[in-house]
């Protein structure tokens, strides 16, 4: 095998791993399905899952990304911005200061921020998926998080006019693309008993590993995404600097 095709394959492997497809955290998942659920495929119609943690305790962190959607043109290959948490908050207290934390980019820690690359907010919502019986999670822009953050605090402030400790955690939702297909909704959804204490297994779970779902790749990966972004879209100069 040539070093052209040795390179090939690496840079396959990592569009897998930046998918979720094909890697440790697919373990025990059918064929061609990841942890990822596929927003626009499998949202189409709605589907049913059970939220595993409050939007406070969502995983968030940055991605530096940049193209024109109209004419699908690529300046910049998505990829994670280094200043960006490994975990989830740790509890809703500690929340709000760790988004602050992160909140602005940050030169000394990720090169793509040094490069002034545009920056983007994302949140992962876990969830426990009844047609496959373990967890996933929903890889959201901050747009659609904020969407489903105020369904989500509409559903549960109904439900705690008749049941003041009622959370939504731990509950069936019903999350679908809205009918003008710019979003998505959530709605109360339907489960039986059994289904919903075999979710609750998985709420905290270590076994959601949001460092690895989010995929931080090393410096030189990040150099070679800078070098063949679009010359204009990102600072270049910064790539002469070693």
């Amino acid at each position: 095998m040539s070093i052209r095709e040795k390179l090939k394959e690496r840079e396959e492997a990592r569009d897998k791993a930046a998918q979720g497809a094909g890697g440790g955290i697919n373990a025990g998942l059918p064929e061609g399905v990841t942890r990822y659920v596929k927003l626009g495929q499998e949202l189409k119609d709605g589907k049913t899952f059970v939220p595993l943690a409050e939007p406070d305790m969502w995983f968030f962190y940055y991605v530096h990304e940049d193209g024109d959607f109209a004419t699908r043109t690529q300046h910049v290959r998505k990829h994670t911005c280094l200043h960006s948490p490994h975990a989830a908050p740790a509890s809703k207290e500690e929340s709000p200061d760790l988004f602050d934390q992160y909140v602005k980019p940050n030169g000394s820690v990720c090169l793509s921020c040094r490069a002034k690359a545009k920056r983007k907010l994302y949140f992962m919502l876990p969830v426990y998926d009844p047609e496959y019986k373990t967890w996933r999670v929903l890889d959201l822009k901050e747009f659609h998080a904020g969407k489903l953050i105020d369904d989500y605090d509409k559903l549960e402030k109904a439900a705690k006019k008749f049941n003041k400790d009622y959370s939504l955690v731990g509950d069936a939702v019903v999350i679908r693309k809205t009918a003008d297909g710019k979003t998505y909704s959530m709605e109360s959804g339907e489960l039986d008993e059994a289904v919903l204490e075999a979710a609750r297994a998985f709420i905290g779970s270590p076994e959601i590993n949001y460092e690895e779902l989010a995929n931080f790749r090393d410096e030189a990966d990040i150099r070679e995404i800078l070098e063949k972004a679009t010359d204009g879209h990102v600072d270049k100069s910064v790539l002469l600097n070693f």
